[in-house]
C-alpha cells in the first residue's frame, strides 16, 4: 500500500477551490430565492407609512442634547 503525499501547493489549491465553490453556491441561493414569486409577493407591502408624524424640532436643542449625550456616554 503506497502512501500518497500531498504537497502544500496541491493542498492550498484544493482549499481555494473549495472556498470558491462554497462562495458561488452561497451566491446562487440568494439569486434563486430572489426569483421566487412567493418571496416577491411577501415583499410587496404597498406604500410604506412612517410610524410617527413629522414634528419640527429646534436645532439648538437638538445640538445641546447631542453634545450632552456624547459627554455623558463618552462617545
Amino acid at each position: 500500500m503506497s502512501e500518497k503525499q500531498i504537497t502544500r501547493k496541491n493542498f492550498l489549491k484544493g482549499v481555494g477551490t473549495t472556498i470558491a465553490g462554497v462562495t458561488v453556491l452561497g451566491g446562487m441561493t440568494s439569486i434563486l430565492t430572489g426569483c421566487d414569486e412567493e418571496v416577491q409577493a411577501s415583499n410587496d407591502q404597498g406604500d410604506a407609512s412612517y410610524p410617527l408624524p413629522y414634528k419640527r424640532v429646534d436645532p439648538d436643542q437638538v445640538a445641546k442634547r447631542a453634545y450632552d449625550g456624547y459627554q455623558e456616554k463618552g462617545g
